[in-house]
Order: structure tokens, then C-alpha cells, then sequence
């Protein structure tokens, strides 16, 4: 899995609040300034998620993080969808939407030399090692570890068309939806 970027306890009480109502929980966002501290919760479920899953996962973290004492200065709770570019974290993830179109960014000193970002169609995770077919019969390979963000990509301009969101399957239904 890649890493949570500094939100691990957060991450877990999330995950764990969010499955218990049939939610993934797919990114946590920690932010702020002077105000009070943002705390940003995305979620999906098959199908995609709704207001009422993103209400009542709010009720219920809000209330176990006073109940847990997690954070402790002030925060606003905002839950919401991955939307259609949602990021790709574990390893369920990429086997989950292999055959869709995907950006890459590689962690300094991963092994790669030079560049750092690749955009492709997602052929496989096997062995927490992502595979990724650049076109012009190039594919690349990357551990799972070594990836510092990878999202799914949207052809704008076929959406425009009236195409399918969906990648190189066409399928439309991957999971997330903006709502």
C-alpha cells in the first residue's frame, strides 16, 4: 500500500468507520491554516457513493473523533467521492481498474533514472509490481512502493465526444462518481 502521508491513525479510524458502513475509504487530506484544521475524507462503494453515505459517515467520524480525542485543535469534516480521477492506492486498487487509462508519479529514487511521471493503460499488478502499457508497444513496470501517486486518467476530449469515461475497456462504471 502506499503510504498515508503522515495521517496513519487518522487513516485507520476512518477505514475502520467507513467499512463498517460498506464504504472504501480511498484518500484522507489533512490541511489548514489559521482557521481550523480540514480534514477531507474520500469514500466509494460499488456504484458510487451518495450525500446520505457522506452525511452519515461524517456523523459517525465526528463523533468518534471526540469520543477518541484524535485531533486536537479545532477541525471541519469534509466527506466526499474520489470523483471520476480518483487516486489509485492499494493494490486492490490497480487490480480493480486494469484496462483503464492511469497517470503515474514515481518517488524520487525509486530506481527509475530520470522521468518521474507516466500516463498509460493499467495491464496488471502482480507481485505489488504495476504494469503499465505507455503505447507505441512500450510497457513499463513499477513496485507498488515505488509509486507516489497514480490516479485514473480521463480522455476529456472523448468525453466531450460522448465516449466513454472508461479507458481502453470503455467502461464507465469504475466505482466513483462525482455527485
Amino acid at each position: 500500500m502506499i503510504s498515508h502521508d503522515g495521517t496513519g491513525a487518522l487513516w485507520s479510524l476512518a477505514e475502520r468507520v467507513a467499512s463498517s458502513q460498506g464504504l472504501e475509504l480511498v484518500e484522507v487530506e489533512q490541511g489548514g491554516g489559521k482557521g481550523p484544521q480540514v480534514l477531507r475524507f474520500f469514500i466509494d462503494k460499488p456504484g458510487g457513493v451518495n450525500v446520505a453515505d457522506c452525511a452519515r459517515l461524517s456523523r459517525e467520524l465526528g463523533d468518534r473523533l471526540e469520543a477518541e480525542d484524535t485531533i486536537d485543535t479545532s477541525y471541519v469534516i469534509e466527506v466526499s467521492s474520489p470523483g471520476i480521477e480518483r487516486p489509485l492506492r492499494k493494490a486492490s486498487d490497480f487490480e480493480r481498474f486494469a484496462g483503464h487509462s492511469i497517470s503515474v508519479r514515481l518517488r524520487r529514487g525509486s530506481g527509475e533514472a530520470g522521468k518521474l511521471r507516466f500516463s498509460g493503460i493499467l495491464r496488471c499488478i502482480e507481485d505489488k509490481i504495476v504494469t503499465v502499457d505507455l503505447g507505441g508497444g512500450e510497457e513499463r513496470s513499477f513496485p507498488l512502493g515505488g509509486i507516489a501517486k497514480a490516479r485514473l486518467k480521463v480522455n476529456w476530449d472523448s468525453v466531450l465526444r460522448g465516449e466513454a469515461p472508461g479507458g481502453e475497456s470503455g467502461n464507465p462504471d469504475h466505482g466513483g462518481t462525482n455527485r
